[in-house]
């Protein structure tokens, strides 16, 4: 029974991982807040509130490509997916960036400089905690 349980966890090691890489991106994004000297709302409930939103936007911009996966796998040429085209994937890198640093200057007010330079650091543990997310439903399905 125990040695079950661990087989349990190793499923679930990934969702760990990008739990793990979530709470590194909101606790980034709060000294990236207080570094650049943000204005106004950036007490720890809006800093969360105000990073779960722009995760959010980024995955539903980029469902298109889980999507995509989730068609290609079901429909039987599973394992020959090698991923999304390159120029879809820059251009919704882009515009999940373009749409990031507006939230972060909407909401927190730091001037759309210092918005690129905050968009910038929390881009990373938003896109790793997507791919891992991404890549392990690739893997259930």
């Amino acid at each position: 029974m125990f040695f079950q349980s661990l087989s349990d966890i190793a499923t679930l090691l990934p969702y760990i991982y990008a739990i793990v890489i979530i709470l590194g991106g909101i606790l980034i994004f709060k000294i990236g807040l207080a570094a650049t000297k943000a204005e106004s709302k950036t007490s720890f409930k809006w800093v969360l509130g105000s990073f779960f939103i722009q995760y959010g936007v980024t995955l539903f911009i980029s469902a298109p490509m889980l999507l995509d996966m989730i068609l290609v796998l079901t429909a039987g040429a599973g394992h020959n997916y090698s991923g999304p085209d390159p120029g879809i994937l820059a251009m919704i890198v882009a515009f999940s960036l373009f749409v990031t640093v507006n939230f972060i200057n909407m909401i927190h007010k730091p001037g759309i400089k210092r918005s690129i330079i905050i968009a910038l650091l929390i881009i990373g543990p938003i896109v790793a905690s997507a791919y891992i997310i991404f890549n392990t439903l690739g893997n259930v399905l």
